[in-house]
């Protein structure tokens, strides 16, 4: 029963590892930073993803994200990354709209005939350029918020996991950035993604702590259960032990009897057989008995010579 409890606590252990990993884990930025080192824009972009990146998670750290990210967990890959690709062509869309009513000749310039013509991250490096631009509101896009606008792009192509913090973070910056590029459509339209990726978020992360709950319950139960057996398995042991000296003075007993009863070895006379006596049966006969005898015999034969 114990080795069973051992196996499961270890089968537990292990995937509370695992969940740990997995609610915290980072971006894995690392190997996209090495595969695209080469590229000077690429770094450029790398560097501004790492800085929005590292700020999301200094503001876990804080938990200062909001109340669905105190516990950060994961979207299963492939609707993350549905996720981040639509949240890209929808600013791309918003982007070139905006530069249709705004920029015309930078459009034609540069030949932008179409949405798909210009990256996002290319977007935010032209809006912290031109200072004139009439923005909807008292200013223009802050820096943190064009950095974000790029890592939303880069995180999309580069296929980077994001948590949830992550996403909500970028959702939020999307939404700020329709909003100040003043087309109603593609601020309702984001904010409604955020609304529905926040309520899916919070669902998961509730999931997430009903099963870390769990485990800790479960894992109190075995170290609860381990401790009783231990306890028993001590107190067997005790009994054995006490068993065990038991049988031993008895049988220690029973063979001291029968060395008792078994008494001394005495060699009889010529021509009998050696015979086992005991000690108080042994009769007393003195050397003068023997001696008496001798000297009657010697007195015969000297008669008979006579």
């Amino acid at each position: 029963m114990e080795n069973c409890l051992d196996a499961i606590a270890s089968s537990l252990s292990q995937q509370s590892s695992q969940l740990t990993r997995y609610l915290t884990e980072q971006p894995a930025v690392e190997g996209i930073l090495q595969t695209y080192g080469d590229d000077s824009q690429e770094n450029s972009e790398w560097t501004e993803a790492t800085t929005v990146l590292n700020d999301i998670n200094d503001g876990i750290a804080r938990n200062d994200v909001g109340n669905s990210s105190v516990l950060p967990v994961y979207l299963p890959f492939p609707a993350e990354h549905m996720l981040m690709e639509k949240i890209q062509k929808t600013l791309e869309l918003a982007c070139y709209q905006f530069g249709l009513r705004v920029l015309p000749n930078v459009m034609q310039k540069q030949g932008w005939d179409c949405p798909e013509s210009v990256e996002l991250s290319k977007w935010a490096k032209l809006f912290g350029r031109k200072g004139n631009l009439v923005w909807r509101g008292s200013s223009k896009p802050s820096k943190e918020l064009l950095q974000s606008i790029a890592a939303i792009r880069h995180t999309a192509v580069h296929r980077l996991r994001t948590n949830s913090a992550g996403l909500e973070r970028f959702l939020a910056d999307a939404e700020n950035l329709a909003g100040v590029l003043g087309d109603d459509t593609f601020t309702q339209a984001i904010s409604q993604l955020r609304l529905d990726t926040q309520a899916t978020l919070i669902d998961l992360i509730r999931n997430k702590q009903f099963i870390q709950l769990q485990l800790e319950k479960a894992q109190e139960d075995i170290a609860r259960q381990r401790a009783e057996l231990n306890q028993k398995e001590q107190e067997i042991l005790l009994h054995l032990a006490s068993e065990d000296r038991k049988y031993r003075d008895q049988a220690g007993e029973r063979l001291e009897r029968a060395l008792g009863r078994m008494g001394d070895l005495r060699v009889a006379s010529i021509g009998q057989d050696a015979v086992l006596e005991s000690v108080d049966d042994i009769e007393y006969d003195p050397l003068s008995d023997d001696d008496s005898d001798f000297d009657h015999e010697e007195q015969f034969e000297d008669c008979s010579e006579a």
